[in-house]
């Protein structure tokens, strides 16, 4: 499936999943990303493209941004498992409360019984990077 549209955006490919394209920036305060998700119905879809932009920014980065390194690093595996309470919290509900803004930017598609949307997501940087600091999954920014 391709998505195309005008302006100049970053993407990143995450393997089979969902694809994450920067749509705009306030550099270090917020951040909104084009992402694609997939699932067995829409809400999975939904779910799966909220998800991946969070899983962009903290174990990935996305380069020409604020956010060129990761927020936390970038050996996902390990870092999601000595924080595995705090990530399990965080993707049940807790990433919503960073989430300022969704904007669908076409229709859900369904293709062989799989569903794809494609979501802008708005997300609070400060309060983000703030929560993390806070939470003891990474140290002080900037330090």
């Amino acid at each position: 499936m391709f998505f195309a549209s005008c302006g100049s955006k970053k993407q990143v490919n995450t393997p089979l999943t969902a694809q994450v394209n920067v749509v705009g920036e306030d550099p270090y305060k917020t951040i909104t990303l084009r992402s694609i998700g997939f699932g067995k119905n829409e809400d999975a879809a939904q779910y799966d493209s909220e998800r991946k932009a969070f899983e962009i920014l903290f174990f990935r980065g996305i380069p020409n941004t604020s956010v060129e390194q990761p927020l936390v690093g970038p050996n996902e595996n390990e870092i999601m498992s000595k924080h595995s309470a705090y990530f399990n919290d965080f993707f049940k509900d807790r990433y919503k409360s960073f989430i300022m803004s969704i904007y669908n930017a076409s229709p859900p598609q369904k293709n062989k019984g799989q569903v794809s949307v494609v979501s802008d997501i708005k997300i609070n940087l400060m309060a983000l990077k703030k929560e993390l600091e806070n939470k003891g999954v990474k140290r002080r920014f900037g330090f």
